[in-house]
Order: C-alpha cells, then sequence, then structure tokens
C-alpha cells in the first residue's frame, strides 16, 4: 500500500502539472515538455494497460478527495499497488487522443496517451542492442522488471549493460557520497566478523586437538595425532580453485562483448559459453571435494566412541 502514496501528488495544488515517476527511470533528454500535458497523460507499455512509472497530472483537491474516497471504500483494485487503482481510475485513458506539444508552449486540458518514446521498456533494448522506438521522442527508459535486476544492483551492470547508463548518470547528478560511508562500514563490520570467525576457529580446533589427544592417549604419548584432522593443512588444487574465477571472468567477456548483432545472438552466445563451461566447473568441484575429505572430522570423534563403547578393562589392556 505503500505505492498508494502517489496519489497524494494530486494535493499539491501549488503547481500547475506535476510529473511522477519512479526511481528506475533513465533520462536520455530533457522532456519538458511533459508539462504541457493536460489533466493526467501516462504511455501505454502494455498494449491495454498504461505504466504508472511515469505519468503527467494536473493536482486538484477535487480529484484527490475522489480518490481518498475511492480508496477508504475498498474499490477495485488489480494489484492493490497504484498501478491497478489508477488504471481503474482512469479507465477510459486508451480511448484518449496521442500528445503531442503545442508549439507555442501552451498547456493542455483533458486526458492523453503519452508516447511509448516516454516509457521506453529496457527489454526493447536487448532485442536489437538499440532503440527503435518510433513512438515519440526517445526521452526515458524505465525498468518494469523484477525487482532483483533493477538497475541499482552491482550484478545487474554485465547482464543489463542499460543498469552502466543509470550509473553514469547517477555520477553525473547526485553521485554516491551519501552511500559511500555506509558502505565503509559495512564492509569494515564485515571484515570484523570475519577475523573474529577465523581467530575463534583457530582457537576451537586447537582446544579440541589437545582434548582428543588427552582422551584417545590418557597422558601416554601423542598417539591421537595421526587422527585429528588438520583443515589448515590441507593444499587445495591451485587450477581447481582458480577455475571458477576464470569461468566469472570469462562469462562477463562474453556478456559484454561488442560483437553481437542483436539480443539473440547474445542470449545464443551466453548458452553457448555456459554449455562449455559447465565440464570444466564440475572438474573443478570433483577435485576440490576429493582433497577435502568430510569423513575426517568425524574420525576422532568415532575413535572416542568405539573406547568408551568398550569395557574398562579392555580399554585398559590396549592402552598398556
Amino acid at each position: 500500500m505503500f505505492t498508494l502514496n502517489k496519489i497524494y501528488a494530486w494535493s499539491l495544488t501549488q503547481y500547475q502539472r506535476v510529473v511522477m515517476l519512479d526511481v528506475d527511470n533513465l533520462f536520455l533528454r530533457a522532456p519538458d515538455e511533459l508539462f504541457q500535458c493536460g489533466q493526467f497523460c501516462a504511455a501505454f507499455i502494455n498494449p491495454c494497460i498504461f505504466h504508472t512509472g511515469l505519468f503527467v497530472l494536473q493536482p486538484s483537491n477535487e480529484t484527490f478527495s475522489i480518490m481518498m474516497h475511492d480508496i477508504s471504500i475498498g474499490k477495485e483494485n488489480k494489484d492493490g499497488a497504484d498501478q491497478g487503482f489508477l488504471v481503474n481510475h482512469f479507465n477510459d485513458l486508451l480511448d484518449q487522443p496521442l500528445f503531442h506539444p503545442p508549439a507555442d508552449g501552451s498547456r493542455l486540458t483533458g486526458l492523453f496517451r503519452l508516447p511509448l518514446g516516454y516509457q521506453m521498456d529496457a527489454s526493447f533494448f536487448y532485442l536489437k542492442l538499440k532503440w527503435r522506438i518510433p513512438c515519440g521522442p526517445n526521452s526515458v527508459i524505465t525498468f518494469p522488471s523484477v525487482p532483483m535486476l533493477k538497475p541499482w544492483y552491482w550484478w545487474s551492470w554485465p547482464t543489463l549493460p542499460l543498469g552502466l547508463l543509470w550509473h553514469e548518470k547517477r555520477v553525473a547528478t547526485i553521485g554516491f557520497m551519501v552511500e559511500t560511508p555506509i558502505l565503509i562500514a559495512e564492509s569494515l563490520l564485515y571484515i570484523i566478523i570475519m577475523l573474529l570467525a577465523l581467530i575463534i576457529r583457530q582457537k576451537c580446533a586447537s582446544s579440541e586437538k589437545s582434548s582428543m589427544a588427552r582422551i584417545s592417549c590418557f597422558g601416554r604419548g601423542p598417539c591421537a595425532e595421526k587422527s585429528l584432522y588438520r583443515p589448515w593443512s590441507i593444499k587445495l588444487p591451485a587450477l581447481a580453485v582458480l577455475t571458477p574465477w576464470l569461468g566469472g571472468i570469462g562469462a562477463l567477456l562474453t556478456l559484454g562483448s561488442p560483437i553481437y548483432t542483436n539480443g539473440i545472438m547474445r542470449g545464443v552466445g551466453i548458452g553457448v559459453y555456459t554449455a562449455m563451461t559447465t565440464p570444466f566447473l564440475w572438474w573443478a568441484a570433483k577435485r576440490v571435494s576429493g582433497v577435502v575429505d568430510v569423513k575426517a572430522h568425524w574420525e576422532p570423534l568415532m575413535a572416542w566412541t568405539s573406547l568408551r563403547s568398550e569395557p574398562a578393562s579392555e580399554i585398559l589392556m590396549k592402552l598398556c
């Protein structure tokens, strides 16, 4: 219900027009002509449902009161958010004319459909790896995808190259100075936690080593030394450990390669690379798992358990 906060934009009656937009919009140019639109204007990404990632409105206390009343009585809302509410409220927008800004700079009245160039779905770009939106000026890119693929996440950069353009615009405008201290503090916290975990692990391993030696031998020499598992003494095969890292670097190069003529060929290239690297990753996993024997963790415990299950007289004879 938090997205219904957009409804409060109609209460900003000190302004003649308001352009409401989501944070994942990326402007390619300054679309100042949007302030010439009418009472409500939005673009149709879906053929029959307009998108509320960007819309123009004329503030009005009367419209705001009607909307608040509809919310209070629980008027039908298909998605429970602003998209479904506004689609139901302006259900005849599809029948309205297309917005063309007047050359004299005057403001229009009524409802209008915005050309698709004001809400270009990022997925259109990946079909041809370039823009082909003939309907209106190519002005605004939107990312109406799953939340985990929004452009501000670092993992979306190589997968969705338009995310790099989003970050370039961010650096050129408000920058990242607000988030930088928080990221540094979080990084230091993670480093401290990892160091503490390493120290605790070493102490626990040393304590377990000495206690198991005393239990198994009763002070009669280092007989338990051979059965103790020492994780710090294992040497992993270098090539097997580096294989996933090399595969990751290759994946980034495959994703960002400029040789693709369109998005389909890019998808085929990614699929071929995945099929080729899978056997190497499987080989690396087998090599590493073969070195690290999980059963070694249980050997000291199993030895002590077998000692405890025998009579005291037999244990004493074995020790002597």
